[in-house]
């Protein structure tokens, strides 16, 4: 009987700290054993308001809150070692190039498979096994069966594209309270980890690709004239010759977030406000270099490249009450500014943010604009209008914009910038 030898991959999402990464144990084989394609990721996936379906990834492990609906797992395509043709397993379990990779609902024990069942102990695995022939690796999430209807032949690294989309409007539910301060009980409290989560439109998708920072290549470990790579040896997927079946994937986000957090200065109103909508366009007379809708994303690179739709991108938002900064009276929606600018109270530490997947971009002055609705009870929404400070919009970063809001203008207080999880910027007073 066959001894199977799982070809491991870890998995780092790359974060403002590094990455980190991960194996699984492989189990020892004899010569002529079929060595197979496994993955044992740390990642993690936040689906946003947690209770909604969510492709926005932050953290280090995959987890899913509901498998049966948020579960998309990774995709794994598999070229040849020139990168000009597709690679040719061994076995005929799975016999194309593009492999759906599925974890449990806790992030570990991913297995190759074909059927993704109701829970992770429903579904079986399906090997993708490898030959002593060298292969490339390219992988992406969240899979897409709809890929290889596109992507079907492979002539240079280059052709390795798939389809990605920014969603130019949609409805974000602000319900959940992601300041990292709080009223609690008659005073301010910190918010915890679990409840620090991106609100965000909840049918959007965080598209990643892995970075290869170590190399692509791999085999079953037993070219010709080498010796067999075994379980104890380390991946090295830069070596051409016999790199063996192991691999850690580097997983990095291709896309940029934009996030907004708005109060009101103390100016606007003595009675609650609402945050109702944003959006995001092109500035009259610019170069509209803002995009939206349908483009392809690069499997070597991440690089967005075919973007075309230059309409505006909005949010509607319900459930953001805006807080108020007072002299005195503070309570659930008022608060009293004290200490410092990140680690006080004040306006940027005590009201939630809202955020969107966007295209990355380079702006410079009179590029971009920024429109935010607010109403006051039953009144009539204003809108104000801001024209963003030129500015990067780099793949991997969250870019928070903090307004304030008076009677008359909305500015912008703070801008900042964090690897995805959080980058602040310069206020903006409305």
């Amino acid at each position: 009987m066959k001894t199977t030898t799982m070809w491991v991959i870890a998995i780092a999402l790359v974060a403002a700290t590094g990455c980190s990464e991960t194996e699984t144990e492989v189990i020892d084989s004899g010569g002529d054993d079929q060595v197979a394609l496994g993955i044992s990721p740390n990642l993690k996936v936040e689906a946003g308001t947690r209770s909604a379906t969510k492709s926005v990834v932050s953290g280090d492990l995959i987890t899913y809150a509901n498998y049966t609906t948020e579960a998309p797992g990774l995709g794994v395509l598999i070229t040849n070692k020139a990168a000009n043709g597709w690679y040719t397993p061994d076995g005929t379990d799975y016999t194309g190039h593009h492999v759906w990779y599925m974890g449990d609902e806790r992030g570990a024990n991913w297995i190759s498979i074909q059927t993704k069942g109701a829970t992770f102990a429903d579904t079986n695995e399906s090997p993708y096994y490898l030959t002593k022939d060298i292969g490339r690796v390219y992988a992406y999430y969240p899979y897409d069966v709809t890929i290889t209807n596109t992507l079907t032949n492979v002539n240079a690294e280059a052709d390795l594209k798939i389809p990605v989309t920014v969603l130019s409007s949609g409805e974000i539910n602000a319900q959940r309270n992601n300041a990292k301060k709080y009223w609690n009980a008659g005073a301010w409290a910190s918010t915890a980890r679990t409840d620090l989560v991106n609100l965000s439109l909840p049918t959007e998708k965080d598209y990643l690709y892995f970075g290869a920072d170590g190399g692509r290549y791999v085999n079953n470990g037993r070219a010709d004239g080498f010796s067999p790579v075994t379980p104890e040896d380390e991946p090295n997927n830069l070596d051409t010759d016999n790199p063996g079946y192991k691999i850690n994937l580097d997983m990095k986000h291709a896309m940029a977030m934009v996030s907004f957090r708005v109060y009101d200065g103390g100016r606007l109103s003595g009675n609650n406000v609402n945050f109702t909508k944003f959006t995001i366009k092109n500035h009259i007379g610019g170069t509209n270099l803002f995009k939206t809708g349908n483009g392809k994303m690069s499997l070597t690179d991440g690089t967005i490249t075919e973007t075309v739709a230059t309409a505006e991108l909005s949010r509607t938002i319900t459930n953001y009450v805006l807080m108020r900064q007072v002299e005195a009276g503070e309570g659930q929606y008022a608060f009293i500014q004290t200490g410092t600018t990140t680690g006080g109270i004040n306006g940027k530490t005590v009201s939630k943010s809202v955020s969107a997947i966007v295209y990355p971009v380079n702006f410079g002055e009179n590029e971009i604009d920024l429109e935010i609705t607010l109403q006051e009870g039953d009144n009539t929404p204003v809108v104000y209008p801001v024209t963003l400070t030129g500015n990067q919009w780099e793949p991997n970063n969250n870019y928070i914009y903090t307004l304030s809001a008076g009677r008359n203008k909305l500015t912008v207080m703070d801008v900042s910038v964090e690897a995805w999880a959080d980058n602040e910027q310069d206020e903006i007073p409305l």
